[in-house]
């Protein structure tokens, strides 16, 4: 039988044939594509701010607006490094047609932002801002705000923690002492003895840059007057020792200095903080607090602290605009961070630790907790449920250690509660009567919380929250991929957050464009 000829029509497909006009790239990119929302939006920004940057002379530089649109929409379509940008404008239209065929290298693109955002990347997150708010897409009134952690750029093996480095320093110290009495002991000459007293004396004393100085100039003329051998080679052991230790001495104190008041960082970026992730993994990272509304960003700062709570201060320096109310779980609910909106005149709804457990029954009928005492105010007494008088004893003041904040407290002691039949379930302690500690200013703050929270609005706000900061951080960490910074140092950090966040906005934007 003879071969059966297919009938199929095929398209021509001739990989060496010419074409009369070449097509426009502007033809093959979709009306509603998101580098089209890129490119607008960048275009009606005011980018005066980032041109002053440039000084001139030399060569002709790449215009910022352009580098912009591709830094931005490069983050947008999850491309966050300088090399694999560099291959998209030679490999895909839509970066072609954004960058007008313009090819700048990694090198160049890491060095503008790295170098020119440094000082502008605010004023840019400013300007999208602006943007989002002039066109109705937010409003600024109510802000939803939370922080999560972003993995650094370090190597996790590499980790130098605190409490190791203080107390490797104590050990060196120690032998350092050890050494001093063996220098004191040698008899080699007269000028070798301490003068007005005995280092033997100094015990566990902090061995300080100048103990060490003198025990070496000791050392030094030891060696030069000792005669014999054994003598000669016992002080230049010990010499040898001495410096071993002042060496690793220096090297615990530049780690503490280099610390600070963290719990410890890591040897490639030496500014990134030892932080426990949501896997329980203690992992160099950095912490981002968000504002949120509309599920666009409005506010961001990062921080080398993984407490939420103390971050607030810094973080409410970077409003833009000030919002009507914030609303925030409970790690923000503390006095310090109600007396800062209070000055704002920013209404509160930050939740605080017991809010939830108030609400329930078994909480309300609890006789024996602190809210449920009654409390004369013309005689400044609890009651307890015994109707014995809780008096007022002495005050105490707090401080925080991470922001200095001090707040005050009263201390409110029973008379006696020795024959009490109720005392085993009042209190824990084995002795003594039942005390409460009472902060009035803190009181009157979550009273006024607990009303904003259980209001109407409050009902709303607090199912807002559920879905407003938590569906930023998800489209930034799944949907992106960004779950970990590319650049190192706090300075750069900011500007690669800023970039996250501004991209994200430009895919919310298009998505409520495309909708």
């Amino acid at each position: 039988m003879g071969k059966v000829i297919s009938k199929a029509v095929f398209k021509e497909y001739n990989q060496q044939q010419s074409l009369l006009l070449p097509p426009s790239l502007d033809e093959l990119i979709g009306p509603n594509h998101l580098v089209r929302i890129v490119n607008q939006v960048v275009e009606r920004l005011d980018l005066s701010s980032l041109i002053n940057e440039y000084v001139g002379g030399g060569t002709s530089a790449y215009h910022p607006k352009m580098m912009t649109k591709v830094l931005l929409y490069g983050y947008a379509m999850k491309i966050y490094t300088g090399r694999k940008l560099a291959k998209a404008l030679q490999q895909d239209i839509t970066f072609m047609w954004l960058a007008a065929y313009n090819r700048p290298d990694f090198r160049t693109l890491n060095l503008f932002r790295s170098g020119i955002l440094k000082e502008t990347i605010e004023e840019l997150f400013k300007e999208l801002l602006l943007f989002l708010v002039d066109h109705g897409y937010v409003k600024v009134d109510d802000y939803f705000t939370d922080g999560t952690t972003f993995r650094a750029n370090a190597n996790q093996h590499k980790v130098v923690w605190r409490k190791n480095a203080e107390r490797y320093r104590a050990i060196a110290q120690e032998k350092c002492q050890d050494l001093f009495r063996q220098i004191d002991a040698l008899n080699v000459a007269e000028d070798l003895q301490y003068g007005d007293g005995d280092l033997a004396e100094m015990g566990s004393k902090p061995v300080s840059k100048e103990d060490l100085h003198v025990e070496v100039d000791k050392l030094n003329n030891a060696i030069e007057k000792a005669q014999e051998k054994k003598k000669k080679r016992k002080v230049e052991t010990l010499q040898r020792r001495v410096a071993e230790q002042q060496g690793k001495i220096a090297k615990y104190e530049q780690q503490l200095q280099i610390s600070e008041q963290r719990s410890g960082y890591s040897k490639t970026d030496t500014e990134a903080t030892i932080m426990m992730m949501k896997n329980e993994e203690f992992l160099p990272a950095y912490n981002v607090l968000t504002s949120c509304e509309q599920q666009f960003i409005t506010t961001l700062s990062v921080h080398q602290n993984p407490n939420d709570g103390t971050c607030l201060k810094e973080h409410l320096k970077n409003l833009i605009f000030t919002p009507r109310t914030i609303t925030a779980d409970s790690a923000f609910g503390t006095e310090e961070n109600y007396q800062l909106l209070e000055g704002l005149e920013i209404e509160s709804y930050l939740k605080y630790n017991t809010f939830h457990r108030e609400q329930t029954p078994k909480y309300k009928s609890n006789i024996f907790l602190r809210e449920n005492f009654s409390y004369d105010s013309a005689t400044d007494t609890y009651s307890c449920p015994r109707e014995q008088s809780l008096k007022y004893t002495y005050s105490r003041k707090d401080t925080n250690p991470k922001t200095g904040f001090v707040s005050h407290t009263r201390i409110y002691e029973a008379e006696n509660c020795s024959a009490c039949p109720l005392r085993s379930d009042c209190t824990k302690s084995a002795e003594g009567n039942r005390m409460l500690a009472v902060n009035p200013q803190l009181d009157t703050y979550r009273k006024l919380t607990r009303k904003n929270l259980t209001s109407g609005l409050g009902l709303v706000l607090r199912k807002r929250r559920n879905h407003e900061v938590e569906s930023c951080f998800g489209d930034i960490k799944h949907n992106m991929g960004f779950r970990r910074f590319h650049l190192r140092g706090l300075k750069k950090i900011k500007i690669e957050a800023a970039l996250v966040a501004m991209a994200h906005n430009l895919r919310k934007l298009h998505l409520l464009q495309a909708a």
